[in-house]
């Protein structure tokens, strides 16, 4: 069979996947596109045609989703609370400028255009135009404060770049003119396995150039820790034998001398061999296929540090009240809570954008399962209040990434398809992936992902995946590995999902979360897993999907409130913004809901 007619024939295996997904029997199934014309290494072995947004013409979700405040009525029917009062959080103050701000359209500062030579390499082009804006001063625009330097937009037509593109100021934006195939495409050319546009305030310009590619990739040095310095403050702690819930706001202290209201303070909970015992992370069994012994719990690696601001302090009880809920109890029965001053070590940016554009990896087109090519395409880190945009992307390993040290990253009508990669091995195909805090993925695409919407371990969160498609994943939506908290999966259709012990799996990835909430999904498959880690609680509602009788590992099931059956509202993510904002529908749907959808300039 020749490539084009294999290419023929997966188009209508996916295209009646869809179709049963949508269960929109309207409209044609999509063709199978013509050869890219990008390089002679880019290839699309399956495929979808693309609609005038970039996403696939079935994805009638992402035009106008049903408005979800109508029937809000009163939330706090939805907070179930569990033996210990821990209730479901408010996870409404996630995203570009805690999710209620439209993301502002940025003035263009710098205008790229495609190169005449269609065997030339742009890296240089590109950065240099990133620099230039980087350097520009900050001006405020909009209502809202937003503190920017202006847009670089690449014109409609093909750009290569060998290397990767590095955006380190604040108010610096990557624009396109459309992410259909007629727009601006990016190609990640070469052999060179490395994330390809890096959103990161820690690095060099320098550090994207082909020959630091060629050395630093996939190093440490390509994605340097961030961290927290000395505290101006005094540090307090969480008073002894004072239990905080998750869902809480009130932190009763030991000291609130020097601390006022709108201070951001970190929330540290230490790790403890004690707690690691306790939820029996303490002696996890090797890997029964090889042997090899899994990575062992340790109260220092198990360091949980949440990001807060003060809103209020209560002097007569000593009782700090802060702005996100807790997403993990706080117990006396483990060394108290350290709170402390938020000061990151190192420089972190904010207002950066990348948006309405095409990235596509080139790989080896006799090798399906190449992995000497792009990796991630997008990552953003030591990032606040930053976004991505009306992107897709194509035939990378993985997909969109808001890492550990990234916050109030929005991510929203954005595809990632056709991954390119060994299909079932660890660390590949994460399309979207929320590891650092206050994190949102909205409106988004993918599909043939290992694993459709993920967090990695130790996650702090909140973080939300709302009203998102993910189609023929070969392994689960959901947390990962080795205790993410307070996670929300809203309006999420996927093959499976699970949050659940994972015991050995992996290097020994454990309990993968804990608070989490999956409201008004559906899972494909019948095999979902859904476990409670000790002292902990997930709250599984509204969920359409079958249950394994056979999980992995014992351990507790987590309570199913309303299993096969959506409730309303109809969203629990929109609800809460909305309740947040006073009830103001109107005020949501404008700024943030399917109304705020980006809306950029014609192609000249």
């Amino acid at each position: 069979m020749s490539l084009e007619q294999l290419g023929k024939t997966a188009g209508r295996l996916v295209a009646n996947k869809m179709r049963e997904l949508l269960e929109d029997n309207r409209r044609p199934p999509p063709v199978p596109p013509k050869p890219s014309q990008y390089s002679g290494n880019v290839q699309y072995p399956v495929n979808y045609q693309s609609g005038p947004s970039g996403y696939p013409q079935q994805q009638t979700p992402f035009g106008a989703p049903p408005l979800p405040y109508r029937e809000t009525g009163d939330l706090s029917a939805l907070k179930f609370p569990d033996s210990h009062n821990n209730t479901i959080p408010d996870f409404s103050r996630v995203g570009y400028r805690e999710g209620h701000v439209k993301i502002p359209m940025v003035p263009v500062r710098m205008v790229v255009g495609p190169s005449h030579d269609p065997c030339a390499d742009d890296t240089a082009r590109i950065q240099s135009a990133i620099d230039a804006v980087a350097a520009m001063p900050l001006e405020c625009i909009g209502n809202h404060g937003a503190r920017v330097r202006g847009a670089v937009l690449l014109k409609a037509g093909i750009y290569r770049v060998e290397g990767a593109l590095i955006i380190n100021a604040t108010g610096v934006i990557l624009r396109g003119e459309g992410q259909d195939e007629q727009g601006t495409v990016i190609v990640a050319t070469g052999n060179i396995q490395r994330d390809f546009i890096l959103v990161n305030g820690m690095l060099a310009s320098e550090m994207g150039s082909v020959g630091m590619q060629r050395t630093k990739a996939k190093t440490k040095d390509m994605m340097p820790p961030n961290g927290y310095k000395g505290s101006r403050k005094p540090d307090t702690y969480t008073r002894s034998g004072a239990y905080v819930p998750c869902g809480s706001t009130h932190i009763p202290v030991l000291d609130t001398k020097g601390y006022s209201v709108g201070d951001r303070i970190v929330i540290e909970r230490p790790g403890s061999d004690k707690w690691i015992k306790d939820i029996g992370m303490d002696n996890l069994p090797p890997r029964p296929d090889s042997g090899k012994p899994s990575t062992p719990w340790t109260a220092k690696s198990f360091t949980f540090r949440f990001e807060r601001k003060i809103v209020a302090i209560d002097q007569a009880t000593s009782t700090f009240i802060i702005d996100i809920p807790m997403v993990m109890c706080l117990d006396p029965m483990y060394p108290p809570a350290r709170i402390y001053d938020l000061i990151h070590k190192f420089p972190t940016i904010s207002e950066v954008g990348v948006e309405n554009l095409r990235i596509v990896s080139e790989y080896d087109p006799n090798n399906p399962e190449d992995e000497s090519h792009g990796w991630y395409a997008i990552v953003m880190d030591s990032a606040h209040h930053s976004w991505v945009a009306d992107v897709t992307t194509e035939c990378f390993a993985s997909g969109i990434y808001a890492a550990s040290w990234s916050r109030y990253i929005t991510i929203q009508d954005c595809s990632v398809l056709n991954p390119v990669s060994k299909p079932k091995e660890g660390g590949r195909r994460y399309m979207y992936n929320l590891s650092g805090q206050m994190g949102l993925v909205k409106r988004c695409f993918t599909n043939n992902a290992r694993h459709d919407f993920i967090t990695l371990g130790r996650i702090c969160g909140p973080n939300v995946f709302v009203d998102s498609i993910g189609v023929d994943g070969n392994n689960d939506t959901g947390p990962h590995e080795r205790f993410a908290m307070g996670v929300l999966y809203d309006n999420i259709t996927c093959n499976t999902l699970n949050i659940r012990q994972r015991s050995w799996m992996g290097s020994g990835q454990g309990w993968a979360g804990a608070f989490h909430v999956v409201y008004n999904c559906v899972a494909k498959m019948h095999n979902n897993c859904f476990q409670d880690p000790p002292g902990t609680t997930n709250w599984i509602i509204g969920f359409k999907g079958g249950i394994t009788k056979h999980p992995a590992f014992e351990a507790p099931s987590s309570n199913l409130i309303s299993h096969n059956k959506h409730i309303q509202p109809r969203s629990l993510y929109w609800a809460q913004l909305v309740a947040r904002m006073g009830g103001n529908i109107q005020l949501v749907e404008s700024e943030v809901g399917a109304e705020s959808k980006m809306k950029y300039a014609p192609r000249c």
